[in-house]
């Protein structure tokens, strides 16, 4: 039974993540060619607006899931949260002004950060708790198998047919994600909890490190370079959208594959935070190869397509080795958030924490591009990174209670109550 679950919601979340994904390679471009309802926005933040309205409403919607769960199965939510990002979908495809593809943009992730975060908490259901790293490692496999079927497909509408039936085609692709989710169990959230009170967590000094060092700027990195800067890169570099879709799904073919096994080596060895620091320096280095490597750089030794495929396989691995453990140090940190408020919450408040990185990285991206180039803004990330490491490692190295490493150090994880269906 929790095999065939297991398939079930990841199957689900695989059509839906793809259906999501048929933008990633030409959003920026499509909006930067719409015209202004009112004036006020450059062709460089018209660009950026709608990716980071989408992650601005992935986190609201994750901010409010644990409120509003109790007493509503997680199939019902999950099947309303489809519709409405399926609604969006065909609406931004209809979008005649800039300003309303922002709008739909932003209705869509609202539905898109409550399958995420419940889908994300059934698998940790489903495969219990002594296998965390791994459940994650399957949500974050089945994330980016779709990511790339997703943006090969769109991007090969788009060239075919045009923009707006790309997104057409993602919203016949919701569909068929929300038929499959019919075959859902009923779960419903039913352990006693206390209200939950967002601002506990701030008395967690790890708990602040990890987002503020960890969570906010690796993905803070992944939406200004992967959702903006490379699609603007590329085809100012004049590569089709196909070409673009072909070298951003690089990154999400290595996380694909890549990210099980990496969970699993961090389930053997005990050590997430070594994991996750590891990632956020690598995902700083990504961030150069461009200005070093690419063209006008130090050492120019890569045609521009060259280096830009070299960054994504670097920032892919990168995020493969980083990601996963960081719920891991998570659900260790704030054991004691967890028991008073249970783990949605929590998880939910974690990953819009992550949202916040998403949402800023366009912007900010958009802000350096248009005032100091490629290169600079490049640059500027992955100084931010390499920063973020080194206080997040001095944060864990003089915290109150530090963090247990090492297979003899997991939590006892037979404390924490699990739910049952």
């Amino acid at each position: 039974m929790h095999g065939r679950q297991l398939r079930l919601i990841r199957g689900a979340f695989f059509l839906f993540i793809a259906a999501d994904a048929f933008s990633n390679a030409f959003l920026p471009v499509y909006a930067r060619n719409l015209p202004l309802a009112w004036p006020g926005l450059s062709p460089e933040v018209a660009g950026g607006v709608p990716v980071s309205a989408f992650w601005l409403m992935v986190a609201a919607a994750q901010l409010t899931t644990g409120l509003w769960e109790r007493g509503r199965t997680h199939r019902t939510l999950i099947l309303a949260a489809m519709a409405l990002s399926g609604t969006g979908l065909a609406l931004a495809g209809l979008a005649g002004t800039v300003h309303e593809l922002i709008l739909w943009r932003g209705v869509g992730g609202f539905g898109y950060g409550i399958v995420m975060i419940l889908v994300q908490d059934g698998i940790l259901r489903i495969m219990g708790p002594e296998a965390r790293t791994q459940a994650s490692g399957k949500y974050l496999s089945a994330f980016f198998a779709g990511t790339i079927c997703g943006t090969l497909a769109g991007s090969a509408v788009a060239d075919a047919a045009g923009f707006d039936k790309a997104f057409f085609a993602a919203a016949a692709v919701t569909a068929c994600a929300l038929v499959l989710a019919l075959f859902l169990e009923a779960y419903r959230e039913s352990a006693p909890r206390q209200p939950f009170r967002p601002l506990a967590l701030l008395r967690n000094p790890l708990v602040v490190a990890l987002v503020a060092f960890a969570a906010v700027p690796s993905r803070l990195v992944n939406g200004a370079f992967l959702f903006y800067l490379l699609p603007l890169y590329l085809h100012d570099a004049e590569a089709s959208p196909t070409e673009t879709a072909r070298i951003v799904m690089i990154y999400s073919l290595i996380l694909a594959l890549t990210a099980t096994a990496w969970s699993r080596l961090v389930d053997r060895t005990g050590r997430p935070m070594l994991f996750t620091s590891a990632g956020i320096a690598l995902s700083a280095a990504s961030m150069m190869i461009i200005p070093v490597w690419g063209p006008g750089g130090d050492l120019a030794a890569l045609s521009g397509t060259a280096a830009a495929v070299a960054a994504v396989a670097l920032l892919g691995t990168s995020q493969a080795i980083g990601m996963s453990p960081q719920v891991t140090v998570l659900f260790r940190v704030a054991r004691a958030e967890i028991d008073r408020f249970g783990r949605t919450p929590v998880l939910g408040i974690y990953r819009v924490c992550e949202r916040v990185g998403l949402f800023a990285g366009p912007m900010a991206a958009a802000w350096l591009v248009g005032g100091y180039g490629y290169g600079p803004a490049l640059t500027a990330l992955g100084a931010l990174a390499a920063l973020s490491v080194i206080v997040l490692l001095a944060a864990f190295a003089v915290a109150p209670t530090p963090l247990p490493e090492g297979p003899a150090a997991r939590p006892d994880e037979a404390s924490e109550q699990e739910t049952t269906v």
